[in-house]
Parts: structure tokens; C-alpha cells; sequence
């Protein structure tokens, strides 16, 4: 919905990635159709967020649509089978003059006796009876790569490797979705002291809360392969693609100064040793439960 923000939305991101080559990871939310974002980028690979639709037949068609756009991946949002208490959200009225409307999806914003709530009301279609299981339904109904977004606990991250995915995404929905959630950090080091070799077995990924040049350093030290920044990105959005392009600008020299600084001269010198995680180490659960093949994605608090 990333129109609430600006006129151009999702169209302006794409074109202010493509000029960095920057992926972008396209909501079933999204503002336009898959087809048109996709079409702004020229260079940035694209990749599919899926929120499963409780008509499967509708996800089936948008994740063909997806493929037949060039999409690199779909990320499966498995952290939000409901919605999120998100007070300040529900607060703010939809305004009659402003339609908030995902065009892939259906989903309209309605004001309603709890309150406005975008997340909400948005969210209204997504599929709460998302299980592990129904990888199985996703594999039949697409041919891309499959990542599961919202990944909150080592056994998780060990599950979704059992069950063959090709990544995960270590992520606590931007601190939106459940109240006190740890870091996204902390579940990354949590993996990297219980299980490292899960980042030999998929590829991790991790966002939330990343904030700075430091911030992606620390991430990828830790083995991520890559970091998202939706956020940040909404924030520039405000002054369109320009303000896109400024802010990947400030994220890059930050990133390249925190290299320089540490001492290396390219990413794929990163490793955790760069880090001193003395002061948070206490927060990383010191035992794990061994995990059954259980049929839900689980949070910690």
C-alpha cells in the first residue's frame, strides 16, 4: 500500500532501485499490479511477498502472474496469520476521499466499530489456517523459489530446512505483529550459535529493525545473505523516486565507511568474529527444544 505514501507507490521504488540494481520485494498488498511494478525496473531482481489467500485459486493465478513477470522467488509471509494489535493504526480513520485498495488481492481499507485499522481490514482475506504442510500446495502451484518470511526461532529455521525450502526470511514483521517479539538480531544469532549450519543449508535473509550502514554490516557478519529495509524505504518515498534513490545513496556510503572501518574490503569478508556481542549475548536462549515436524510457525515472546 505503499500509495498511501505517494502517487507513484511501488512504481517509484522499483524505479529508484533499478538504478542501483537493489531487489524489491513486492507485496500481495501492493498499491499496482505485479506487472506494472515489475515493468519500472529494469535491473533489480523482483521477488513476490505472498500473503495465502483463503481462495487458494486466487493466490494459484497471482503467483502465475508473478512468474510470468520474471519474479526471482516467493516469499511466503508465514508471521502474520492474523493481524496484529496495532493500536495507532486503528486509530486513524479511512478517509472517504482516499480509497486504500491492493488490486492483486481485492482488499479494500473499511472504517468498522474497532476502529480504521489498515492492517486489518487489509488483511481480512489472508489464510490463518497456514500450515507446513501446505508446501506442498505451494509447490505444485508455482515453480519459483520458495522463502518463508517471518522465521522468529531457531526450530523454525531448522523446520523450514527439513522441509526443503530454498530460504527464510528472519524477520518479526517490523515489530507489527506480535508485542515484545525479540530482534530479528537476536533469533539471526540465536541460529548462528545453536545451528550455523543452517546458512549452509538455505539461504537466510533478515529484516527489521535495520536501521543503519552498521546495522546490514552486523547482519551479514552474522551469515545473512542479504537485508531488507521497508520502513526506511516508506520514509523516502515521500519525495518519490528521488527520495528512494537519496536514501539507498546514505545507506550505501554508510555501509562502505563501517566497512573501511572494520577492515575489510568486500562483503564476502564479513564474518562474526567482527563483531562483540558481549553486552546481548545474555539474551539469546542458552537451550533449544528439539523440534517435531510440527504443522505451525511459531513466535517467541
Amino acid at each position: 500500500m505503499a500509495k498511501l505514501v505517494h502517487p507513484d507507490g511501488e512504481l517509484a521504488i522499483a524505479r529508484g532501485c533499478s538504478k542501483f540494481g537493489i531487489g524489491q520485494c513486492i507485496s500481495s498488498n501492493a498499491s499496482y499490479d505485479v506487472s506494472e511494478i515489475v515493468a519500472c525496473g529494469s535491473k533489480n531482481p523482483f521477488f513476490l511477498q505472498l500473503y495465502v489467500n483463503k481462495d487458494r485459486a486466487s493466490s494459484e493465478a497471482l503467483l502465475k502472474r508473478a512468474e510470468e513477470c520474471g519474479t526471482k522467488a516467493v516469499f511466503v509471509t508465514v508471521d502474520a496469520p492474523v493481524p496484529g494489535r496495532r493500536e495507532a493504526d486503528e486509530r486513524v480513520p479511512v478517509d472517504q476521499g482516499f480509497v486504500a485498495y491492493a488490486p492483486m488481492t481485492g482488499a479494500s481499507a473499511s472504517n468498522d466499530s474497532k476502529g480504521g485499522g489498515l492492517g486489518r481490514t487489509m488483511g481480512a482475506y489472508v489464510d490463518a489456517t497456514l500450515n507446513w504442510d501446505d508446501l506442498k500446495w505451494l509447490r505444485r502451484s508455482t515453480r519459483l523459489p520458495i522463502v518463508l518470511k517471518g522465521i522468529q526461532t531457531v526450530e523454525d529455521a531448522i523446520l523450514a530446512a527439513q522441509y526443503g525450502v530454498d530460504g527464510i526470511v528472519v524477520s518479526n514483521h517490523g515489530g507489527r505483529s506480535l508485542d515484545t517479539s525479540p530482534p530479528s538480531i537476536l533469533t539471526l544469532m540465536e541460529i548462528r550459535q545453536h545451528h550455523p549450519e543452517i546458512f549452509e543449508q538455505v539461504e537466510v535473509y533478515v529484516d527489521s529493525g535495520i536501521r543503519r550502514g552498521t546495522d546490514i554490516l552486523k547482519a551479514l557478519c552474522l551469515g545473512a545473505k542479504a537485508v531488507g529495509l521497508g520502513r526506511h524505504t516508506l520514509y523516502a518515498l515521500n519525495y518519490g523516486q528521488e527520495g528512494v534513490e537519496k536514501f539507498i545513496g546514505i545507506m550505501r556510503d554508510e555501509l562502505e565507511t563501517a566497512m573501511r572501518m572494520v577492515g575489510i574490503t568486500s562483503l564476502d569478508q564479513a564474518h562474526p568474529g567482527l563483531l562483540n556481542t558481549c553486552d546481548i549475548d545474555h539474551l539469546v536462549p542458552r537451550t533449544i527444544e528439539t523440534p517435531p515436524m510440527v504443522l505451525r510457525v511459531k513466535a517467541r515472546l
